[in-house]
């Protein structure tokens, strides 16, 4: 009682929170109320109208059915038998419309809150409208009917009144049915909604990468536990939280904390995407080393409505990398050492006039294969050693000249393969760049052509300058490769399924190598290919205006 009449004075609570009981004495209340405004009305208009006995059962009869509703509990009960209120409500309407219909008109539509009442309850309309449009015909009829007077003519002139509570009642279900309808629907998108907020929080607690959402205004709108575990790593010491622009961010490899506007979410903010830019969160043992990719989402209408970032810990997998290159590195300066006195002491023994064709033979055969396993030791080591703080010596060069001297250093190779080197290199092609870098990049390029070229075959060099670049090109005629194979062409240890076919032996770090050192340098290696008729490689660095002194 308490809640309805919180709903009735304060409007606290729904309809549809109230008890089924609260619910039925909320519905026969303006029946209850119209009736005593309308007893006001007589008491004031035709105060003699107020002793009609049928009037005064009326009144009794709403009153007792309110009481009724108060006390019956109607949740006890089979649901539909609350409706016998509203089918009992046409006796009071018939009652009072009966008495006082000559003193005041229109008191027949009284009935329209007990119709409104069971077509808006919804259960079996086909049925329960009905029967409601057939008791306001009874409450027109009987009286005619008792008073002896009633004629055709007399019965249907009262047709009109049933047919408006039925029209009434009609529009009521029809109105209810598609609230009832749309409720549902909201109910089943509802539950959608919380489905699918439910599966993302789920999926953003269990990856392994921290991901937070912030709207236009730089408000954090998601954040799940693995990003606050990361945003605790970048926390200035004895600090419990701070914002943005005093964490502790680095870019990869820095001491200094990055710039405000360098920060991921900073660039975020201003609309920047990116991706996998590498970042340290921190110092000392808590720093953590971050993948770092954001991209923008936005609303229903299109606009901009703030970013998504993700930050991946990557922490243990440089570590992992900064291993295996310590290794790699420490493995190659082993061998080379061993191999270097090989060459040498081959070297000597050849110079010997005592040798024997067949023992001259064999040492060629080990200073070949010394100097191929040298080649790929030093290979794996430019590899452990390519990205570190390591000192490039930018000068000015010639990138005609370090071709035809790379086709110069390949010229032996080429003679004992049975191939021939073209060099097409004749005016100078200045550019900026470190002489160990481009002469690696020229190197692999012409060996590499060499090693997979069959015997009788030409290699054919050319540089030339083509606007601002200086672009130099390597053709082969040999195995060439697939365009599976032509994709991965740059990616360390990857050899071709034709070169493991042909048993030729190689590290894969190659092409590798020379595509990281064009990339270093501003330029690009790009390769076109055919299975069985060769590969080009195509080196592009930024050209200068003018040849080198």
């Amino acid at each position: 009682m308490e809640r309805l009449l919180d709903v009735l004075l304060l409007g606290r609570y729904r309809f549809h929170e109230l008890s089924l009981r609260g619910r039925v004495v909320l519905s026969q209340l303006p029946l209850n109320l119209t009736m005593l405004l309308s007893a006001a009305v007589l008491a004031a208009s035709a105060p003699s109208a107020l002793a009609d006995p049928l009037f005064l059962l009326g009144q009794g009869t709403a009153l007792a059915l309110l009481a009724l509703s108060a006390a019956v509990p109607w949740g006890r009960l089979p649901y539909p038998s609350f409706l016998a209120v509203p089918l009992l409500d046409f006796v009071p309407v018939g009652l009072v419309r009966a008495s006082s219909s000559d003193v005041l008109a229109g008191l027949g539509l009284l009935a329209v809150f007990p119709i409104m009442w069971l077509a808006g309850s919804g259960y079996r309309p086909k049925a329960v409208v009905p029967v409601g449009a057939l008791a306001p015909l009874l409450i027109v009829w009987v009286p005619i009917l008792a008073s002896g007077s009633a004629t055709l003519r007399t019965l249907a002139a009262q047709l009109v009144y049933p047919f408006m509570m039925l029209a009434i009642g009609v529009a009521t279900s029809v109105l209810t049915a598609s609230n009832d309808a749309e409720k549902a629907r909201s109910a089943e998108l509802l539950e959608r909604s919380e489905t699918r907020y439910r599966l993302l929080e789920t999926v953003l607690e269990t990856v392994d990468v921290g991901v937070v959402v912030i709207d236009a205004d730089g408000h954090d709108l998601l954040m799940n536990a693995r990003q606050r575990s990361l945003h605790q790593a970048a926390l200035p010491a004895g600090v419990d939280d701070a914002p943005e622009a005093q964490l502790l961010v680095y870019r990869d490899g820095a001491e200094v904390p990055a710039e405000p506007r360098d920060r991921p979410v900073a660039r975020a903010l201003a609309g920047e995407d990116f991706a996998h830019e590498v970042y340290r969160l921190g110092r000392g043992a808590r720093a953590r080393s971050v993948s770092v990719s954001a991209g923008t989402f936005r609303d229903g209408a299109g606009r901009r409505a703030g970013t998504v970032l993700a930050f991946a810990d990557i922490t243990d997998v440089l570590a992992a990398v900064r291993a295996r290159d310590s290794f790699l590195g420490a493995m190659s300066h082993e061998f080379r050492t061993p191999l270097t006195s090989i060459i040498g002491y081959t070297e000597l023994l050849q110079g010997e006039a005592a040798l024997t064709p067949d023992g001259r033979a064999d040492l060629h055969v080990i200073a070949r294969n010394a100097a191929h396993l040298k080649k790929m030791v030093e290979d794996i080591l430019a590899a452990a050693t390519t990205g570190a703080a390591t000192a490039v010596a930018w000068t000015r060069l010639d990138v005609a000249e370090l071709v035809r001297d790379a086709a110069a250093s390949a010229a032996p190779e080429a003679d004992q393969a049975g191939l021939r080197i073209s060099v097409k290199a004749d005016e100078p092609l200045p550019v900026l760049g470190d002489r160990t870098g481009l002469t690696r990049v020229l190197d692999n390029l012409v060996s590499n052509a060499l090693k997979y070229s069959s015997g009788g075959t030409e290699v054919s060099m050319a540089a030339a300058r083509d606007g601002e670049w200086a672009v130099v090109t390597v053709e082969d005629q040999g195995m060439g490769m697939s365009p599976e194979d032509v994709k991965r062409a740059f990616t360390r240890f990857h050899r071709s399924a034709e070169a493991k076919r042909s048993g030729t032996p190689g590290t894969g770090l190659g092409l590798a190598l020379a595509h990281e050192v064009a990339v270093q340098h501003g330029g690009s290696l790009d390769c076109t290919s055919e299975l069985g008729a060769g590969s080009t490689f195509t080196f592009r660095i930024r050209a200068l205006s003018e040849a080198p002194a």
